[in-house]
């Protein structure tokens, strides 16, 4: 059975995303996974509500009690709404890019900041670091609407193709709509004489229904839409953000150097879409 992992550090949107991988793994007929990385700060003591103070300090095992039972009430959260999901949670020990970097499944599902996050539109450096590690997809959630349709940013590179893929399967599973971009930004267009420029938007409206063609065939259900944006693909891609259920992005486009580093495109539509990011890397 797969798995969908989902890390947990007890903040509003980290049970949000938890929410929203308990639906993901429900619809593909995964398990779930909870994980609490606990990382202890250093000793300092607390006192508790008793006539005499008696200090007591924080520590790893204390965190983990207050982790677990957290835990185990979400659990049971979870388990009232999807009775039939398998639900497991665990807390672990250590820094929680690690952990979580180290934790096996098909999906991993992160909160857009977690406890220390100043504001939601600034991306947790924990989702950051995990984002652009590589290997499965991450999807990154935030407050906005889950109930639109899925949206595709397309440019012929491989992890373009990876993407297409992964939002035709989320659009087919969560009966949505599917909107596929094509954004040409390419130096120069703005000058091309008028005939130049209906011809070079119908190559690459050419080429995107290419892009497309095989999972239009795979996924006959989805009702898709395709659009030839003359914008900066980050820039294109957000404003049709607006109401999305999901973006999905490669973690690198054509331009990319290396795969250590996460696109600018993908970089961009993280930090600033309103909707749920998925970032689909290369295996």
């Amino acid at each position: 059975m797969s798995t969908v992992v989902v890390g947990f550090d007890g903040s509003g949107l980290a049970r949000r995303a938890v929410l929203f991988g308990a639906e993901e793994a429900s619809r593909r007929g995964a398990a779930l996974r909870v994980v609490h990385a606990v990382r202890a700060p250093l000793p300092e003591p607390v006192f508790t509500p008793m006539s005499v103070p008696v200090p007591e300090f924080v520590t790893e095992e204390t965190m983990s009690r207050a982790a677990e039972d957290h835990l185990a009430e979400l659990a049971t959260e979870l388990k009232a709404q999807w009775p039939d999901l398998e639900v497991t949670t665990h807390v672990r020990i250590g820094r929680p890019v690690d952990v979580l970097a180290a934790e096996p499944g098909d999906l991993l599902v992160l909160g857009s900041s977690g406890r220390t996050g100043i504001a939601e539109m600034f991306l947790g450096s924990t989702a950051v670091e995990l984002v652009a590690s590589g290997g499965r997809p991450v999807i990154v959630t935030r407050s906005g609407p889950v109930d639109g349709r899925v949206v595709v940013g397309v440019d012929g590179s491989e992890t373009s193709t990876d993407a297409i893929a992964f939002a035709f399967e989320h659009a087919a599973r969560h009966g949505r709509e599917l909107l596929a971009i094509h954004a040409w930004n390419d130096v120069g267009w703005a000058e091309l004489p008028e005939q130049d420029f209906d011809h070079v938007r119908a190559d690459l409206a050419k080429l995107l229904e290419e892009q497309l063609a095989p999972h239009v065939a795979q996924w006959p259900d989805v009702h898709v839409a395709s659009e030839v944006a003359f914008d900066a693909p980050a820039r294109a891609l957000l404003q049709a953000a607006d109401g999305a259920a999901l973006i999905a992005v490669g973690s690198h486009g054509r331009g990319a150097v290396t795969r250590a580093i996460l696109g600018s495109v993908s970089h961009a539509v993280l930090h600033h879409a309103p909707c749920p990011v998925a970032v689909v890397h290369r295996r």
